[in-house]
């Protein structure tokens, strides 16, 4: 080989070299990097066919650290149907994508940090948060136009009123919640067997409820007070959980305002069963089907869903605690709040349409809103698949009954969650009459989101 040519040789190699050094360079300075996204006004705040601008920008990246060879990839999903992408060299100034949608629904738009070979750019640590990726830097959020006229995808069921008369008469002629009875459904724990805080008051909760087929279950969960708390001091919640297969334990405190009910899932019962009787629990009653809620020949049914015994148990205990609080004097006798974030805002739902005298109702990214949306075209979340029964368990036919002086709040609803999409959280809130509040949250997706770099859209009626 001539000199020349392994001069030449040696001085790509060393360009190579140079450039990779760089480009690590780049990436180890990433850690603590944001991608950014607004758009150009609240984001639900569009009109339908009008231009969405969203302006990606970079927080948190040193002035003097190279960003050469790097750049941003998008990608553009809507109710439309439609899917855009594109990428654009990374900049320290905004870089701006712009969009529409021609029908009231939501565009969902994300972005990543990608090298020069088009892979994704990866931190050198986690930053704990999902909407930020974690590990990737990554955006996901989004924008809707046409707002108000986001409305349910498939109609609820023509009898959907007289099958809940009739599920509700049968449950409370079986296993009725009363004044008579409601003590015999809780038992306080001493102190020895809760143990934690001994100024708060623990109570292991069993509500005979019905399960599919009308098999017979529990309602479970453990209620938590402060002791000797001062008469007509307290507020009462019933709080019910996301998805998931877990055992509860008993909580080891409690609120200082609030007589709270946090109610399992699965009707565990008894609360307390060994790991023999939990593992042949998981098996035969939650998992005996192939993974409980997404049975599609069990969805068919209403009374052999999985659904309907969560539904019965949400019922059960809801009402033991409406009764229950009635005899405890540190009640302020007027607030009775259901809440929940994802499944356990699924069961709130219930909660607030079927038992009476629920005061208010709080929903954090709740889980199946719009159930049949995904059948018109707009973009699905992770559900079970659409089957005319679900309707009704959705929780747009349920906000149709909570009574128009309960107060209705989604607490959250992310813009790049797709999990529990904010479509189905926007039929939601139009469904609901009276009272109601909802926060959107720009960059947020199911489980957080990205804090002060939130750009929040709220809205409300306040009558």
């Amino acid at each position: 080989m001539k000199p020349a040519t392994i001069l030449q040789k040696n001085r790509f190699a060393h360009a190579a070299a140079v450039f990779a050094a760089s480009t690590l360079a780049a990436f180890a300075s990433m850690d603590g990097v944001v991608l950014k996204c607004e758009t150009n006004i609240a984001p639900c705040s569009y009109r339908v066919g009008e231009k969405m601008k969203f302006s990606f920008s970079l927080l948190d990246l040193d002035a003097s650290e190279p960003i050469d060879g790097l750049k941003l990839r998008w990608k553009r999903h809507g109710d439309d149907g439609k899917t855009e992408e594109g990428q654009m060299p990374l900049s320290r100034s905004a870089m701006s994508v712009v969009t529409s949608i021609d029908k009231p629904g939501f565009v969902h738009m994300e972005g990543w940090i990608v090298d020069a070979k088009g892979d994704k750019v990866k931190r050198g640590k986690s930053i704990g948060k999902s909407c930020l990726g974690n590990e990737e830097i990554y955006y996901t959020g989004g924008a809707a136009a046409g707002f108000k006229n986001i409305t349910q995808g498939i109609a609820e069921p023509s009898d959907f009123n007289a099958v809940w008369k009739s599920a509700l008469k049968r449950l409370f002629s079986r296993k009725p919640v009363n004044a008579a009875n409601v003590a015999s459904f809780a038992r306080e724990l001493s102190q020895a067997e809760a143990g934690g805080n001994p100024n708060a008051l623990r109570v292991a909760v069993a509500v005979p409820s019905y399960g599919p087929g009308w098999t017979d279950c529990y309602a479970t969960g453990y209620l938590t007070m402060p002791k000797n708390a001062k008469p007509g001091s307290l507020k009462a919640k019933v709080s019910f959980d996301g998805y998931g297969i877990y055992r509860q334990s008993v909580p080891w405190t409690c609120s200082d305002d609030t007589i709270e009910l946090h109610v399992n899932a699965h009707g565990i019962h008894p609360l307390n069963m060994g790991d023999e009787a939990w593992e042949a629990f998981q098996r035969d009653v939650i998992n005996a089907r192939g993974g409980y809620a997404f049975n599609k020949e069990d969805n068919a049914v209403f009374d052999k869903a999985y659904f309907f015994g969560m539904a019965m148990r949400v019922v059960s205990a809801t009402t033991f605690m409406r009764e229950y609080v009635k005899t405890l004097p540190a009640w302020n006798g007027k607030d009775l709040i259901v809440q929940g974030g994802s499944q356990g805002g699924l069961q709130a739902s219930w909660a607030a349409a079927l038992v009476k005298g629920v005061s208010e109702v709080r929903l954090e990214v709740p889980w199946c809103c719009d159930l049949g949306g995904r059948e018109t075209g707009r973009m699905g979340g992770w559900r079970p698949d659409w089957h005319p029964t679900l309707g009704y368990y959705d929780p747009v036919n349920m906000a149709k009954r909570f009574p128009s002086g309960m107060t209705k709040t989604i607490v959250r609803s992310g813009l790049g969650d797709y999990i529990s999409p904010p479509s189905g959280h926007a039929v939601l809130y139009n469904a609901m009459k009276g009272r109601k509040s909802v926060k959107f949250c720009q960059g947020g997706d199911h489980y957080a989101d990205p804090g002060i770099y939130s750009q929040d859209d709220e809205r409300s009626v306040r009558k």
